[in-house]
């Protein structure tokens, strides 16, 4: 498939009911209205055994330039993170200014090798998108990568736990992320995240109009251990 017929495919997905939800969040004008379940599909086509990373890559490239906002969700499913330089990651992040597409962009880079050295620049960084993809990276980190000690993660959460309250919004909304996925790979850092929640009381994110609410560290830390408990019993 060319560039000039997924594109076309692009636009034909798109519904005014999604555009609408989009925008709501955030995506600005230039979107389609793309479902994540065609995304899923679209994304078939171009990644999986046997396919060609290479063209796939090009592809991804064609579509970001686009500046639509699905064809750039897209090019995140189906870029190869492998040839991801660190040239094109500052490319493509200085382009991103929708809280969504940071997040997609999040998963992309975080199978890239350079997501480490990205992640600990950016924690720091006073853009709210560049923050809110490193916190993102540090999430998934705690959630993914066994390889790391847990000391790693308690100076994470003594690190952000006087910064959270002055971020910029959407960088607020995954530092609060990042803690409960942190809170939920060992008992001893739930026991560390849950303190911290306590001394930084209620968290107050702005979702703009949509019907999106904060998660309550304490309370969302409860349901996961609850089903990791049942797991555990059920074995």
């Amino acid at each position: 498939m060319t560039f000039e017929e997924i594109f076309t495919q692009l636009r034909s997905l798109g519904s005014e009911h999604t555009q609408k939800t989009y925008k709501r969040h955030g995506s600005g004008e230039n979107v389609f209205g793309v479902s994540f379940a065609n995304y899923a599909l679209l994304k078939k086509q171009f990644v999986g055994r046997g396919k060609d990373k290479q063209r796939a890559h090009a592809l991804a490239r064609q579509l970001w330039q686009t500046q639509n906002i699905d064809a750039r969700s897209l090019a995140t499913l189906i870029a190869d993170p492998q040839q991801l330089t660190e040239a094109e990651v500052m490319g493509w992040v200085a382009d991103i200014h929708y809280h969504a597409l940071a997040d997609l962009f999040a998963v992309l880079l975080f199978q890239a090798p350079c997501r480490q050295k990205k992640m600990n620049e950016w924690l720091s960084a006073p853009q709210e998108m560049l923050q809110r993809i490193a916190y993102t990276l540090l999430g998934r980190l705690a959630l993914e990568d066994r390889s790391l000690p847990e000391s790693f993660f308690e100076a994470h959460v003594q690190r952000l736990e006087p910064l959270l309250h002055a971020a910029p919004n959407r960088a607020k909304e995954a530092m609060n992320s990042a803690l409960i996925s942190i809170g939920s790979r060992s008992e001893a850092l739930r026991h560390a995240v849950e303190q911290a929640a306590d001394r930084l009381g209620p968290i107050r994110i702005d979702h703009g109009d949509t019907s999106c609410q904060t998660f309550v560290i304490r309370e969302y830390l409860e349901r996961i251990w609850a089903r990791k408990q049942k797991l555990t019993n059920k074995e």
